[in-house]
């Protein structure tokens, strides 16, 4: 599990990175492949899918309306103005396709698929999940807190932790 927090030391903000090793069982290390890979496929699928398509509708038309004929004569406008449209879109696109895999999956996965983040949000964050457990750095980043979902992975992760010792 990796924790980002800024940090106020003396008159400058210092950026903290915990990385932090979770003992997984296998139902959790399971249960957390497949909520990431409910997330991801949906995600990466609705980048591309819309992502292309808006990018080679943006290209045409800017193409047919004359934006290349502006500027230096090689230039692409077309393309660059496509890509920009493509890349914002696609982003959007993915970020749709997710919410919508999710709400087709809630009745088939349950609620650990509601605790996890948006993979759009943990991409953006450079975040971790791990089904049932969350983590919070302090505001001085001196010590985690951990938060678990529910008595069962408490209880494993003090049992696993403890056996790594």
């Amino acid at each position: 599990m990796i924790l980002n927090r800024w940090v106020k030391r003396g008159q400058r903000q210092e950026a903290v990175t915990v990385k932090y090793q979770i003992p997984h069982c296998r139902s959790c290390a399971r249960s957390t492949k497949s909520v990431f890979l409910a997330g991801c496929i949906p995600f990466v699928l609705g980048l591309l899918v819309v992502g292309v398509a808006v990018f080679l509708v943006v290209t045409f038309g800017a193409s047919v309306w004359g934006l290349d004929s502006y500027g230096k004569p090689n230039n692409a406008n077309s393309l660059v103005l496509g890509a920009a449209a493509g890349l914002f879109a696609g982003l959007a696109g993915g970020f749709l396709f997710e919410v919508m895999a999710r709400v087709i999956l809630l009745p088939v996965m349950g609620r650990g698929l509601l605790n996890a983040p948006l993979l759009a949000r943990q991409l953006l964050d450079d975040s971790d999940y791990v089904a049932g457990l969350r983590g919070k750095l302090e505001s001085d980043a001196s010590h985690v807190h951990f938060t678990f979902s529910n008595d069962d992975i408490a209880r494993e992760f003090s049992a696993l932790n403890a056996a790594g010792k």
